[in-house]
């Protein structure tokens, strides 16, 4: 019963005091309003391309291999694989070139793992944004923002995600990112690791998000208003009701004489009249 009493009561004082709530909420949705339309015209388009990169340091070899390979099956084609001194000497470069991949190859997993990892805020460095312009003709201010994931399920692939102002521009970083990443990885773990999996997509727009400026300001509002309520009321010593007089003289209450409004009026209106 108390508690229904004590929310009566804050209730009462809003009321009183509601043209306090009223200004503030107003003020401050006027402002909030001024914040939106100040947003509203300074929203640049936003375009997002990405493409997938995977660190391998057994690039090289796999490229040799592959081309030794290719050499081979042309000679077998031709007839000349049984015949010529050549052929025997490629077919004993690639078993070497074999074997030797077979023995870096156990243990280069877990080092393309641990390069992905630990250069995987290269793109955040000044050197690969500079690399990353000359590679694109882009000028460094206009890049956009270029950031690097790596891929969960597979961690030795890396998301290359890049946001600029255009979509020319966005295509061509894109497309420049892989190589600019690689440059810099070359030069810090000295090794050719970097190829694409998945070329940049196309860019498109970011879509504009949800602008709660007023809402915000709104919520802000309601918050000052009631502290402003309650802080007037706290400083208000004014006695306004027959409570009032106990609560701050303690004195007991004996009785109250109501107002006679009609005879108020009655009085009032004979005042005015004897006036005219």
């Amino acid at each position: 019963m108390q508690e229904t009493v004590n929310i009566k009561e804050y209730l009462d004082i809003f009321k009183r005091r509601k043209w306090i709530m009223i200004i503030v909420i107003l003020l401050s949705l006027a402002l909030g309003g001024y914040k939106t339309y100040k947003n509203y015209n300074s929203y640049v388009p936003t375009y997002t391309s990405s493409v997938t990169v995977r660190i391998n340091t057994m690039k090289e070899y796999e490229a040799e291999l592959e081309k030794l390979k290719k050499q081979q099956k042309e000679d077998e084609k031709n007839g000349t694989s049984s015949s010529s001194a050549t052929s025997s000497n490629e077919k004993s470069e690639l078993e070497e070139k074999t074997n030797l991949y077979n023995s870096y190859s156990s243990g280069s997993e877990m080092r393309n793992q641990n390069i992905a990892s630990s250069y995987v805020a290269l793109t955040k460095k000044e050197p690969f944004r500079k690399k990353l312009s000359a590679l694109s003709g882009i000028k460094v201010s206009q890049l956009g923002s270029v950031t690097a994931t790596q891929n969960e399920d597979m961690p030795t692939f890396v998301d290359l995600t890049v946001v600029a102002s255009s979509p020319e521009i966005t295509k061509k970083v894109a497309e420049a990112a892989p190589e600019a990443y690689n440059e810099e990885l070359k030069h810090l773990v000295k090794a050719d690791c970097v190829e694409v999996v998945y070329e940049a997509t196309t860019p498109t727009l970011i879509p504009r998000s949800k602008d709660l400026t007023l809402v915000k300001y709104l919520g802000v509002a309601i918050v000052v208003s009631i502290f402003l309520v309650l802080l007037v009321e706290c400083l208000d010593t004014k006695i306004k009701t027959p409570k009032d007089v106990e609560k701050y003289w303690d004195l007991p209450l004996i009785g109250v004489i109501p107002m006679d409004d009609k005879r108020v009026k009655g009085a009032h209106a004979a005042k005015n009249g004897g006036r005219r």
